[in-house]
């Protein structure tokens, strides 16, 4: 939500990918999806690209588990972020969210300039957050979310 309210008060487009949108059982397949989606976010810029649990995609690359064509889409990605720098016509920015911000790698960390830490929200806003889910459902006249707000403590709006 907060990455599409910054698209939005930027007055750019907003291009949401994530490892599944990307990832291929086909060799190749994900590196030309990966540079697919720049190509698109340049043609159609100013534009924001956000990569929501960025950390499935752009994880340290100590693991030595990881298959050589994750390493693959990871190299991609980074060329393809890189190019960016070179355009100066070209307003595309990298959005990224995670829950593991310590998993990701260096190379990543290094191309995010801002960090923002979006704490959990408190009762007031948790009652915001589920009245904005809930308007459309038929709720009783009686509902009451407050009191459904502060017994949700430690909750963020996804849960």
């Amino acid at each position: 939500m907060l990455a599409k309210a910054v698209a939005t008060e930027a007055g750019a487009n907003f291009i949401n990918i994530s490892m599944s949108s990307i990832s291929s059982k086909w060799s190749g397949e994900g590196e030309k999806c990966i540079k697919a989606v720049f190509s698109l976010a340049s043609k159609i810029a100013p534009s924001i690209i956000f990569v929501d649990e960025v950390d499935s995609m752009l994880g340290r690359r100590e693991n030595p588990e990881e298959h050589l064509a994750m390493r693959k889409l990871k190299n991609e990605f980074m060329l393809n972020w890189d190019g960016l720098h070179t355009k100066d016509t070209e307003r595309v920015l990298v959005l990224a969210a995670t829950n593991r911000p310590f998993d990701l790698y260096e190379a990543v960390i290094r191309r995010l300039p801002r960090w923002l830490m979006v704490n959990l929200p408190d009762a007031p806003n948790r009652a915001k957050i589920l009245k904005v889910i809930l308007a459309k459902e038929d709720l009783a006249q009686d509902v009451d979310l407050e009191p459904v707000a502060s017994m949700t403590d430690g909750y963020s709006g996804s849960d």
